[in-house]
């Protein structure tokens, strides 16, 4: 799972990676479990801590995985002196650098191309969340309903 979070090769207006899909494209209890302990070692790399908690939610195409205490001893400083806005601005930037190794990281677990990543923190709770939209699984229709792990 070393290489789950390598950053992929993407280019924009054509896409060169080669995803294999899951049989049946059926995201299960292991694959949502894979998802979160991915989810929380690139943060714990990139940020220097990881969430305490993370669970991920599976929804046909729908991906959110949901982390618990995941500033770090800065962010909560700057929190304390009335500067969430400086925090949430800062967490943007660094997702938007490190979107391909969250993309990749998906992928790789699905078997499935990541349509969309979105990541928002909320300051004054501790939570994050990393949302991903997949492309459809080809040949196939997805899951009823959601499920969590």
């Amino acid at each position: 799972m070393d290489d789950a979070a390598s950053p992929g090769a993407r280019e924009h207006g054509g896409d060169s990676r080669t995803v294999a899909p899951l049989p049946g494209s059926a995201i299960d209890g292991a694959i949502r479990s894979a998802i979160s302990r991915a989810i929380v070692r690139i943060h714990a790399e990139h940020y220097g801590k990881g969430a305490t908690q993370a669970k991920t939610y599976v929804w046909d195409n729908l991906v959110v995985t949901i982390l618990r205490d995941v500033l770090t001893v800065a962010e909560r400083t700057l929190i304390d002196v009335d500067r969430a806005d400086t925090v949430r601005e800062m967490r943007t930037t660094f997702q938007c650098s490190l979107e391909q190794t969250f993309r990749a990281a998906v992928e790789q677990i699905t078997g499935r191309r990541v349509h969309s990543f979105m990541s928002q923190v909320d300051p004054a709770n501790g939570l994050g969340v990393e949302v991903f939209v997949l492309e459809p699984p080809a040949g196939g229709a997805d899951a009823d309903g959601p499920v969590a792990a």
